[in-house]
């Protein structure tokens, strides 16, 4: 696992652990930590503070997050959940983050639709590759509540695909290349409930999540991978499985421009086995544009001349 925090210049690569943070120059990094694995992927996200020694404490951080493997086979891993919370017709949102670009358009007064890609790929040399694709689409109903409170609902579907390529040694030590491809559509149910203004934005979603697997090929896969992976017998393309997959979105900045964290749960709600992720994660950044924000300043300019 490699990670690195820019922190005005100074530089922290060393010692990360799951507990604590050292670095070289004796800076105190207290944090808090999310891990989520994902197509047998870590990713670490980092929330600092730095204590300085004068009065005014100043954090100006970038984030890097270089992204290691352990090699473990993952058939199924959530994409983020695209909760704009819309407002109001004609209000465009797009987000991106580390492995997601998603958009969303309230096209009435009480419709929206949402566009979700997914790509994620793994590669160490020719030796390994793992990846994973995904795009889907949604219709929606959305209702603005009292006190910036929202409600809406979406449902929609998709085509995806993971694929892993992987060098083996054979009891010969000749090294031979094995892969596999499946494809896999997608259906899906996403009510959210959150609390949106200018400055900040809180979600909750509960996702529900489809997933039916409708072609397996591989070449030259041991055996036993392929049962270690629950990838013989048919047992990938036999059933249709379906997940849960509740998460928690929060966003913070100012007006057209915000951060976005968002944390959830990959919860297998069949009886049947798969190599999935149970968490996933992810940070990025939020552009919304609306007529709503112009609304609220105006409103206050008159409530201020009220007051004159």
């Amino acid at each position: 696992m490699y990670f690195q925090l820019y922190f005005r210049g100074i530089n922290s690569t060393d010692n990360i652990f799951y507990t604590h943070c050292k670095t070289k120059r004796g800076l105190i990094i207290p944090f808090c930590f999310i891990s989520v694995h994902s197509a047998g992927i870590q990713f670490p996200y980092y929330l600092t503070k730095i204590r300085a020694m004068k009065k005014i404490i100043l954090l100006s951080s970038t984030i890097a997050v270089f992204i290691l493997n352990s090699c473990t086979t993952q058939m199924y891993v959530s994409n983020a959940v695209n909760a704009p919370l819309l407002k109001e017709k004609g209000e465009v949102q797009v987000s991106i983050t580390q492995n997601d670009l998603q958009a969303a358009v309230a096209l009435g007064k009480n419709f929206g639709i949402i566009a979700n890609g997914f790509y994620m790929n793994y590669k160490v040399g020719n030796d390994y590759q793992h990846s994973g694709i995904l795009g889907e689409a949604g219709i929606g109903y959305y209702q603005p509540l009292k006190n910036d409170f929202i409600f809406e609902g979406f449902v929609g579907g998709g085509v995806g695909r993971v694929s892993k390529q992987q060098t083996f040694t054979d009891n010969n030590n000749n090294s031979y290349l094995a892969y596999f491809d499946a494809d896999a559509t997608k259906m899906f149910i996403q009510p959210d409930f959150g609390y949106k203004t200018k400055y900040f934005d809180a979600i909750i979603s509960s996702r529900i999540s489809t997933v039916k697997y409708t072609s397996f090929s591989q070449q030259n896969y041991p055996e036993n991978e392929l049962k270690n992976d629950y990838l013989d017998n048919n047992n990938l393309i036999g059933p249709m499985f379906m997940f849960a997959e509740p998460a928690v979105t929060i966003r913070g900045g100012y007006k057209f421009v915000k951060l976005q964290l968002q944390y959830g749960l990959t919860l297998n709600m069949t009886p049947h086995d798969i190599k999935q992720a149970n968490n996933f994660s992810s940070i990025g950044l939020v552009i919304n544009i609306a007529k709503w924000y112009y609304d609220a300043d105006e409103k206050k300019i008159e409530e201020m001349k009220r007051i004159d």
